[in-house]
C-alpha cells in the first residue's frame, strides 16, 4: 500500500497499523486523520508546520491520545476496521 492510500484511509477512519520501530521491535498502532477524532484544539491544518516527509505518516495515537508518525517503508500490515464515513 503507498502513502496516499494509507492516507486516504486514515482520513476516513481509525486504521491498524503494524510496523517496525526504529529499534527493530514491532508496534501495532490504531490511529486517524479523521477530523472528528482529532483533538478539538488541533485541526489537522495546525498539527505540522514544518514541511511533510514524504517516508513519513504522522497520525493521532487513538489509545494514546498523542500524535506519533510511522515510516511507511516499515509498515507490516495496515487494515481500516473502523471506517466512520
Amino acid at each position: 500500500m503507498n502513502r496516499e492510500t494509507m492516507v486516504d484511509q486514515l482520513h476516513r477512519g481509525v486504521c491498524t497499523v503494524v510496523f517496525e520501530k526504529k529499534d527493530g521491535s514491532m508496534r501495532e498502532m490504531h490511529c486517524t486523520l479523521h477530523p472528528d477524532r482529532l483533538p478539538e484544539r488541533q485541526q489537522l491544518t495546525e498539527v505540522s508546520p514544518t514541511p511533510e516527509n514524504p517516508d513519513t505518516v504522522r497520525v493521532f495515537d487513538t489509545d494514546l491520545q498523542e500524535w506519533r508518525s510511522f515510516r511507511v517503508d516499515s509498515v507490516n500490515k495496515f487494515s481500516t476496521p473502523q471506517l466512520l464515513i
